[in-house]
């Protein structure tokens, strides 16, 4: 039997087109602490769109773990719902574990890589709402 091209194309969310600026209800499917480059650690999550035209596709953010940085992650995790931002000393693979499964509506912008690439950027994490799901 050989490889259907096409039906994995047409299933694998493999558009990697910039979305249009817009809040897209979102999922994190994976999140994992991961060394940047520069040698700063980070939780790296992958999400999914969870409803409209959308649906499906997936979007990637990094939330980088310094002092300055984590009020992005707090941010994230309130907006989710999350009952980790009562917590004191939370270890950051707990964190990365315990956010599989949350939601959020994100604010995303198509932008440009520093090498010239599209992208997205997600930003401004707000919860859930019935008119969240409008904006998709």
């Amino acid at each position: 039997m050989g490889i259907n091209f096409k039906d994995i194309g047409q299933n694998s969310g493999g558009d990697f087109t910039p979305l249009p600026e817009n809040r897209y209800n979102v999922k994190v499917d994976k999140a994992e602490v991961k060394t940047a480059s520069t040698g700063t650690k980070m939780i790296s999550a992958e999400f999914v769109i969870t409803d409209g035209d959308f649906k499906g596709r997936k979007l990637w953010n990094n939330f980088t773990l310094t002092p300055k940085a984590y009020v992005y992650l707090y941010n994230f995790l309130k907006s989710a719902g999350s009952q980790m931002i009562s917590n004191e000393d939370v270890d950051e693979n707990q964190v990365a574990s315990d956010m599989l499964g949350l939601t959020a509506s994100a604010y995303v912008e198509p932008r440009t890589t520093t090498n010239g690439n599209p992208t997205n950027v997600m930003g401004k994490f707000s919860k859930v709402t019935e008119d969240s799901a409008l904006f998709t």
